[in-house]
């Protein structure tokens, strides 16, 4: 079994994991290509959000949220890759503070699918213009 480690985040505080915690992005994030090593973070005064945090940088600390919270009845956008069941992936969408900072804004544009069992991620680019980039969270709720 793999020691944990600590990874001194400044904006999450210490974040305990090992190895088998590591989930891969080959190709990166677009505006973050060169990191390619991410942890998954989770902080109960935070929920239901958490954090993509990069391992070579932890200063970055993307907030997700499960798009379901964002868009009730949203369905993943591709079919998953050959080799894993639905059950393997987990989506999320990148929240971020909309211009002029009037409101938290979540990009359906562009989800990030996680293999778990795998431990391999991606962006997920959309071409269609009909998919916001900018939703407000709370939209679409009764």
């Amino acid at each position: 079994m793999s020691r944990p480690r600590t990874l001194k985040s400044p904006k999450l505080g210490p974040i305990t994991f090992t190895p088998g915690d590591v989930i891969r992005f080959p190709e990166g994030l677009p505006g973050f290509e060169s990191f390619t090593k991410f942890l998954l973070v989770t902080r109960s005064e935070c929920a239901p959000f958490v954090f993509l945090t990069a391992l070579d940088q932890p200063e970055i600390a993307l907030p997700l949220l499960p798009p379901l919270l964002v868009q009730p009845g949203w369905t993943p956008p591709v079919e998953p890759p050959a080799d894993a069941a639905r059950d393997d992936l987990a989506w999320y969408v990148v929240v971020i503070i909309a211009p002029r900072a009037e409101a938290l804004v979540a990009n359906l544009r562009a989800p990030i699918r996680i293999n778990l069992r795998d431990r391999i991620g991606c962006q997920v680019v959309l071409d269609d213009e009909r998919v916001p980039l900018t939703a407000p969270l709370g939209a679409g709720r009764p």
